[in-house]
């Protein structure tokens, strides 16, 4: 701006070159030009707006908002001045030089500490790998092989001071082995009954006696007077047919069969009051039963039978009592009890017995405040391992797998096994030693038939409980003896399938 108005010549401060890129600029075209400052090697940017037709020239428009000098306007080439530029002060444009400078490092040293952040998130991050991460699957499989290792070790030397222990024991006593609880929750403790031996085949379970802990178990001796139903055939003028009455398992009906249909006479629970009289007579009752005037359901009306010599007279046909070991007392060498019992699953047989309690009035003070089975669980009246406690003459206090073995033992060689789930089937076997005392006919058989399927004495209705429902649950923490003891009892029924055979 300071050289010659015709633009030959020009100072260090003009625009380089800037004819020759306005002449490069076709007629109405982007009213944009870049100016470049050679001094200061910054850039420029300058907004036109080129005149339309009839206007005047136009008015430049700077895009920087700051205020700056007016400067003269240049033709170019002998054109109109329609290009316009603005000066500058040099200051200012050092000064801004050098802010756009700066901030340009300022940036790049922003971007560069940003690349080294991330690059270190990232190499942190990546150490820090979650347990579904694929490199942490060898560190895992070592953990569990470890635990594995210590588990079988720790179980392999719990074993081994186990056997030395039992081994130490002498012959004829069997230590306790840890297996604690009160006579309401003896069940409850993980025992070491499952140790007892377990067979796959039924059909050898009979010849195959109970072992625990390397002791072979046999029937007590006060059951000495019961034969042995897989060495001794059953035989009427030397056996006496002993039922084993199992609450709520269909012993009841049993008994209505042999009195009512088969005419034989009983000693039971039904000549319960009929007089202390030191001498055994038969009573026929309202329904048709024949009873003697004796009482089998306590120990102390065993015992008067006893006296009255109910075991070997000829006028009983069947004896039926609760309390195994004290009626085999009744009996003799020549006059053995044959053993028959109705087995029913120990859980089924619970809630029946709580439906049976709640419609006997005898029990309608006990059981009235009872709404529910799950409620009865609960409470002090829920029987404990029922089964395992008579068979094993062990009424109260803690349960031991010993105990388990003593009645597993008493079944397989005592007991003539029915069950009610196959009570077709356990009638046609017991049909086999009542024919032996009664003969059959037409009579009989329909009277049978009427008390095993359509007049079951005692049956009463309910809804039965849920597998593994909390009363489900419940019922099963006080029987699970009885549980084991009844799978054992269902192999047994089919082992003597081979005595009925015939």
């Amino acid at each position: 701006n300071e050289g010659d108005e015709a633009g030959g010549t020009r100072n260090a401060a003009s625009p380089v070159g800037f004819g020759w890129f306005a002449n490069t600029l076709p007629f109405g075209s982007a009213p944009h030009i870049v100016s470049f400052n050679a001094s200061m090697s910054t850039l420029s940017e300058i907004d036109l707006t080129l005149p339309s037709d009839g206007e005047e020239e136009a008015t430049p428009k700077p895009l920087d908002p700051k205020p700056t000098r007016s400067s003269s306007n240049h033709s170019l080439l002998g054109s109109p001045s329609y290009l316009f530029s603005v000066k500058r002060s040099r200051r200012n444009a050092k000064r801004r030089a050098y802010n756009t400078v700066a901030a340009a490092s300022q940036t790049q040293q922003l971007e560069s500490i940003g690349e080294e952040k991330d690059l270190l998130l990232g190499t942190l991050n990546s150490s820090r790998r979650s347990p579904s991460h694929p490199s942490c699957a060898p560190r895992l499989a070592l953990v569990l092989f470890l635990f594995v290792c210590s588990v079988g070790t720790y179980r392999g030397i719990s074993d081994y001071f186990l056997r030395v222990r039992n081994n130490s024991t002498s012959p004829g006593v069997l230590k306790d082995v840890g297996v604690r609880s009160s006579f309401r929750s003896s069940s409850g403790v993980d025992h070491l009954g499952a140790m007892l031996q377990q067979l796959d085949d039924a059909q050898h379970i009979a010849e195959t006696p109970i072992i625990l802990f390397n002791q072979t178990y046999a029937a007590p001796p006060q059951l000495a007077n019961l034969a042995n139903v897989f060495e001794e055939p059953y035989n009427p003028t030397t056996n006496k047919l002993f039922l084993w009455h199992v609450p709520r398992s269909g012993s009841t009906t049993i008994k209505r069969i042999v009195s009512n249909c088969a005419s034989l006479n009983l000693a039971s629970e039904a000549g319960k009051g009929e007089g202390s009289e030191d001498v055994l007579r038969i009573i026929e009752g309202m329904d048709g039963m024949h009873f003697a005037n004796v009482d089998m359901s306590n120990p102390a009306g065993i015992a008067r039978a006893k006296s009255l010599n109910v075991g070997s007279s000829d006028t009983i046909d069947l004896v039926s009592s609760p309390y195994l070991y004290d009626a085999a007392s009744v009996f003799d060498s020549m006059h053995r009890g044959y053993t028959i019992a109705m087995f029913r699953h120990p859980i089924e047989r619970a809630v029946s017995l709580f439906y049976a309690m709640k419609m006997n009035k005898n029990y309608a003070n006990v059981v009235g405040t009872l709404d529910t089975v799950e409620q009865y669980a609960r409470s002090s009246l829920v029987e404990n391992n029922w089964l395992t406690r008579f068979l094993s003459n062990t009424l109260s206090g803690p349960l031991r797998p010993e105990n388990e073995a003593v009645a597993k033992e008493v079944l397989r060689t005592k007991v003539i096994i029915g069950l009610l789930c196959e009570k077709t089937e356990s009638m046609r076997r017991l049909e086999t030693l009542f024919n032996m005392k009664s003969s059959r006919s037409r009579i009989r058989d329909e009277c049978q038939e009427k008390l095993l399927y359509w007049d079951w004495p005692g049956k009463n209705r309910h809804d039965p409980i849920v597998e593994g429902s909390d009363a489900w649950e419940k019922l099963k923490e006080q029987n699970t003896f009885d549980l084991r003891l009844y799978e054992y009892a269902e192999q047994l029924f089919i082992a003597q399938r081979k005595l009925f055979a015939d």
